[in-house]
């Protein structure tokens, strides 16, 4: 060992040893008041300076937010969890649980994201194609309309790359021999065969649909390992399409390491997921999906713990052989196989640039199925392959891993955090004893450095407020869940995600009874604080705290009742924000109008205009475009709206002959990530909390008034249909 090495693993054990020294120093409370607030303080003005964006910047002051979250701990361990009967006992540890379940997500959240590293450079691929490697690319399916298949393969065969050396292959596991044969559902499976088959053959991709659908999609996929032989493969959900660019940013990072098994990059959504579209704050605050692959996936990268994400990812072949193909002990193989990788010395890395377009689960009910899912497999991942003991993983490997299967009891925790005030409230079950002061001198400060440390974590990827509404809303559906797999780790099944379903009408999810229920029991919870308040005075104390966290609890409810109003779906394709110079004119030879593009999609397109020219409503025009890579479009377009916004005017148009000019629109659409890229940092406020809360309010208020509008006008049209049944 040099000296070098020897000296900074003294001088860290040195300051391990000294953290946890300084945080068991037995203070007054007024000593941990005063101190608690005053790194409060500095904390806040620390985030105000650049300092705080470096490396040593950052650890330090994420040293002193775990300082204030151990002292916290500890005293809620050693000080609050007061015996006083067996019932109040049961709530009272569950509650404690709950709170340990949430502080090792946050300490190991903070490790894992203390310096986040991506990479957005391409390595040059050779510069003779015949050394290319060849490349598969793995475009599963089960039970996606057939239409949005055949887009992501139109767009793999406009990828940048000899073509050659690209071999497309549709993993159809919806007509499989097995569902062909059933009595029941075989004539559409023979029918989805016979659509998708005859596509690949036209478009001279490979088709295979094997006989029997065993080991869900991890078997779907080791089935097409065996009948294929490129040395790297491209994974695409069917409904993920590629830029064209896209193996030009991954796949020269494998030949410039042989150890590297694996280049994820973020997936990217067109369309809002349930909660934006229900509550409109797509586009306005970000999403949980921007969050993961923006800031916390950037962090696991730098502990090579990035794993594999289901798709839009490129892997070794060799690597996967290895360890006998995709694993199936759980319903996650994705993250379960890069587990056993990367336990085998094989390094991953993530390029944190958007190369592909995906759909988001359109309704409420299919959100939870897919979160369902990724819950219990990760569970199982943490239960069968308990990272922690994992032989060949590096300590933070262990760490990054553990967070992640550990996080997904949020639903545990998220569900107590809901009742614990109403407990106390209704029944006076005590299961947190502590006084308003001791409160104040304790679990405010730590809740205010939690709060700063996510701001300087994540910053304007995650908003205060909203990551606790998407928990909120998932809580009481994955409870059911994480109990199975605690009772039979290998018992969950492998459940396929909905996507493409288009909502005609408004509609209450059949989920929401759950949340009603809540929500009206907090309701009643509020005045009977307001009763025992002047009529006990001396639990004062504890009723103002349970009050003021029924209140925010109230507040998440509202916000989770609006959420389940579920929003119809207008158009067929979804409009994405999209910027760029588009010129317009009636024909080819007429004079041509600049313009600037404002959204996009497969059926239409929005822009402005200034100036004064003579279109008009419903008349067909040309739009000439480019995209980034110089490539020049000429497309035909019907005006369908046409306003005036002060000195512009608005249009929006939709695609003529879509069939003749397909495969152009699906790469103007799609094929240019630049696209994406300018989406993802298009300018966005980072506004204050008090911003946020009151943004998150009005939100909440806005989505409970309109879904209990919605509710009563579903009731008046059931007694109306009653009426006119019964006349």
């Amino acid at each position: 060992m040099t000296m070098q090495r020897f000296a900074l693993i003294s001088f860290i054990t040195l300051i391990t040893i000294t953290f946890f020294y300084l945080t068991t120093i037995p203070f007054t409370l007024m000593v941990q008041s005063i101190s608690a607030w005053t790194l409060v303080a500095l904390l806040w003005l620390l985030k105000r300076t650049k300092w705080s964006h470096t490396l040593s910047g950052r650890i330090v002051f994420l040293m002193i937010v775990a300082y204030i979250s151990t002292r916290y701990l500890l005293w809620r361990t050693f000080d609050t969890l007061i015996y006083i009967n067996f019932v109040e006992f049961i709530f009272m540890a569950l509650l404690f649980i709950a709170e340990l379940e949430v502080a090792m997500v946050h300490f190991m959240g903070m490790f894992s994201n203390i310096w986040p590293t991506s990479n957005h450079e391409m390595v040059p691929l050779p510069g003779d194609p015949k050394l290319t490697p060849h490349i598969d690319i793995f475009i599963p399916t089960y039970n996606e309309p057939e239409e949005i298949v055949e887009i992501t393969v139109i767009a793999c065969k406009e990828l940048h790359y000899p073509k050659d050396k690209v071999h497309i292959h549709v993993l159809d596991d919806g007509a499989t021999q097995q569902k062909r044969d059933d009595p029941i559902s075989g004539s559409l499976a023979w029918n989805r065969y016979h659509q998708l088959k005859t596509f690949c053959e036209e478009e001279g991709v490979d088709y295979i649909a094997r006989e029997r659908n065993e080991g869900a999609k991890a078997g779907n996929i080791n089935y097409a390992l065996e009948r294929t032989d490129s040395e790297f493969i491209l994974f695409l959900d069917c409904d993920h399409v590629p830029t064209a660019d896209f193996l030009s940013y991954t796949v020269g990072h494998f030949l410039k390491d042989k150890k590297l098994f694996l280049v994820q990059t973020p997936h990217f959504f067109i369309n809002p997921d349930p909660v934006e579209k229900n509550l409109h704050s797509f586009h306005t605050a970000p999403s949980e999906n921007e969050m993961f692959f923006r800031a916390t996936h950037p962090g696991i990268n730098l502990w090579n713990s990035s794993f594999f994400c289901g798709s839009a990812a490129i892997m070794r072949r060799s690597a996967l052989e290895e360890v006998g193909g995709f694993q199936g002990k759980s319903i996650t193989e994705d993250a379960e196989t890069s587990l056993d990788l990367h336990a085998k010395g094989y390094k991953s890395l993530y390029i944190r640039k958007p190369l592909i377009c995906g759909l988001a689960p359109e309704t409420f009910g299919d959100f939870i199925t897919q979160r369902s899912r990724w819950c219990q497999g990760m569970l199982q991942i943490g239960f069968l392959k308990n990272p922690l003991f994992k032989k060949g993983l590096s300590i933070p490997q262990k760490l990054c891993y553990s967070s992640f299967y550990i996080y997904w009891f949020f639903g545990f925790a998220r569900v107590m955090f809901f009742i614990a005030p109403t407990l106390f409230l209704l029944f006076d079950l005590r299961v947190y004893h502590a006084s308003t002061v001791q409160v104040a001198a304790y679990a405010l400060p730590h809740l205010v450095a939690s709060l700063l440390a996510t701001d300087l974590l994540f910053g304007k990827f995650r908003w205060p407020f909203f990551s606790e509404l998407y928990e909120s809303v998932q809580s009481v559906f994955l409870l059911i869940p994480v109990l199975n797999v605690i009772g039979n780790p290998r018992k969950p099944q492998f459940m396929v995600t909905p996507k493409g379903t288009h909502l005609d009408h408004d509609f209450l999810s059949p989920l929401a009874m759950p949340f009603y229920i809540i929500f009206l029991v907090m309701l009643v919870a509020m005045p009977v604080g307001v009763y025992r308040w002047f009529e006990q005075p001396y639990l004062q104390d504890v009723i103002v705290l349970c009050g003021c966290w029924l209140m925010l609890n109230i507040v998440l409810a509202l916000a989770s009742l609006g959420a389940f109003w579920e929003r119809h779906q207008i158009r067929h394709y979804h409009r994405a924000w999209a910027q760029g110079k588009v010129e317009i004119a009636l024909d080819e030879k007429s004079p041509r109008y600049p313009g600037v593009q404002t959204d996009l999609s497969l059926s239409g397109v929005g822009f402005h205009l200034e100036g004064q020219f003579e279109f008009v409503k419903d008349q067909q025009i040309l739009m000439f475009a480019s995209d980034s890579y110089g490539n020049h479009y000429t497309l035909p377009l019907k005006i369908k709206r046409l306003q005036q916004i002060k000195d512009e005017y608005s249009f929006g148009c939709e695609f003529l002959e879509q069939k003749q000019h397909f495969r152009q629109l699906i790469a103007y659409v799609y094929g240019d990530s630049k696209r994406w890229q300018d989406f993802w940092e298009r300018p966005s406020e980072h506004p204050n909390i008090f911003s946020i809360l009151v943004y998150f309010v009005k939100m909440g208020l806005n989505g409970a008034v309109q879904s209990f509008v919605g509710i009563n006008e579903m009731i008046r049209n059931q007694f109306r249909k009653v009426k006119k049944l019964k006349s």
